[in-house]
């Protein structure tokens, strides 16, 4: 898998030519003391982007990635691949032959059917980059986009047989640990109770397939109907979810070893996810709301037999502990809506699940949602081409999560920039996704140069 990545980003500068490129220096600073944390503390990251999005050529090309580098932790590394597309014009490819106009994608990009959801890092239809436990950017879908009009509709079609997963943040086996640089990272229990007696547990990674993993189909369309500053849209989707899935072979060896030795095996899984959504313009106000749907127990067709893989819901269940994976439907509906004016921007968010949420965070490999019913606001100063600022809160009213971002930074001459910022986040509910991560609250300064 690191290969196939390795590979896009080494092949970008020398296909799109004209690019842009930020180098950045980042130090954080712990203001408490997580559960668990690694000794990561400073990071060097290249970020690229080049060609150009929305070229009128025939043949553009585009691209954006990223790499980083720690420095404390062995010098592990993360990589993400957020798109890399060649995309052709139809009609003035073949204008004999196509009189409409449609664009064909072909590779990684994006896919813009539910608006909302990168603001809620829901994660179902793009992938989440994963660099930080609050980061926004998302990773797009590899494979066949198909761009085109018929009247008054606008539809896109994507299909693949290509699949690469989410990376980040990434996990290792070693000497019977789940390790990760990442702090943000919720890694499995290390012991268990057993008559009373806490006994560890030994894990270990089973055989790997990564042509079962990569090999997956994808098949979805996005219908949608523009009107007067507006337009009304549905899209549907069979894809793999972005994250695998990892079940686990467990057993007690209370002979030889006196541990629980469990043997994690990766896993994709497909998920159905579909949604309606509306979006209108009155002056320099935004408005768009929606309801989304994903089934993660959808089976549409058959799979690519050679590339199935068998137990891929495999779950052990004993007195004393269990490794059950949830496959449980999740239904949104979510709002949102922006004022722009010429230096301050103010947007409000909400979402709301609408389906009953069984999965808990205290089982082996599970997780329970991000968001029950939660309000997000955000504000955005940029006072000249030097200066911004950004405050962003969002509040589960449910489960009384509260997470606060907020940055300052400082360009000069767009060579080379500083910023100042900080996360924080509370979770007094144990039951919330975030309440393993209540204590990884940060400040940190940014360093960059851009070439």
């Amino acid at each position: 898998m690191l290969k196939v990545l390795l590979f896009y980003i080494l092949w970008l500068p020398t296909f799109l030519g004209a690019y842009d490129g930020t180098l950045t220096y980042e130090k954080y600073i712990r203001l408490n003391k997580p559960a668990y944390y690694s000794s990561s503390g400073d990071w060097l990251e290249l970020s690229y982007k080049g060609g150009v999005p929305n070229d009128t050529k025939r043949i553009a090309t585009f691209a954006k990635a990223d790499v980083r580098l720690y420095f404390q932790d062995n010098n592990a590394v993360n990589y993400s691949l957020q798109e890399a597309y060649i995309r052709f014009l139809g009609h003035q490819l073949f204008p004999n032959f196509f009189k409409s106009d449609f664009k064909l994608y072909f590779g990684r990009k994006i896919l813009d059917w539910n608006m909302n959801e990168k603001y809620w890092m829901l994660g179902f239809l793009n992938g989440n980059q994963g660099f930080t436990l609050l980061g926004e950017e998302q990773e797009g879908l590899t494979g066949l986009l198909l761009q085109s009009k018929f009247g008054e509709y606008e539809i896109d079609f994507f299909m693949s047989y290509f699949f690469i997963p989410e990376l980040n943040p990434s996990v290792k086996f070693e000497n019977g640990n789940v390790e990760s640089h990442s702090e943000w990272t919720r890694l499995p229990p290390r012991s268990t109770i057993i008559s009373n007696v806490e006994t560890p547990i030994f894990y270990q990674i089973g055989n790997v397939n990564y042509s079962k993993i990569i090999f997956n189909k994808s098949l979805g369309f996005n219908i949608r109907k523009p009107f007067y500053n507006g337009h009304l849209s549905f899209f549907a989707i069979y894809k793999p979810e972005n994250k695998l899935r990892v079940n686990a072979e467990v057993y007690w060896d209370n002979v030889y070893l006196n541990k629980v030795l469990a043997t994690a095996n990766p896993t994709v899984n497909h998920h159905a996810y579909a949604g309606i959504q509306i979006t209108q313009k009155i002056d320099q106000v935004s408005l768009r709301g929606g309801l989304s749907y994903v089934d993660p127990n959808a089976k549409i067709g058959k799979d690519i037999p050679l590339y199935s893989i068998k137990n891929s819901r495999q779950s052990f269940d004993s007195p004393y502990f269990k490794v059950s994976p949830a496959y449980n439907r999740e239904a949104y509906t979510h709002l949102n809506t922006e004022y722009t004016l010429d230096k301050f921007n103010f947007s409000l968010n909400y979402i709301h699940l609408v389906t009953g949420n069984v999965r808990s965070s205290d089982d082996f490999f599970s997780d329970t949602v991000k968001w029950k019913r939660a309000f997000g606001g955000r504000v955005t100063y940029t006072m000249n081409d030097a200066f911004s600022a950004f405050l962003d809160l969002k509040y589960d009213i449910n489960r009384y999560d509260n997470i606060i971002k907020a940055e300052l930074k400082y360009n000069y001459l767009k060579k080379i920039y500083v910023s100042l910022g900080l996360e924080m986040l509370k979770a007094p509910n144990d039951a919330s996704y975030w309440s393993y991560y209540r204590a990884d609250d940060t400040m940190y300064t940014s360093l960059g140069f851009y070439f």
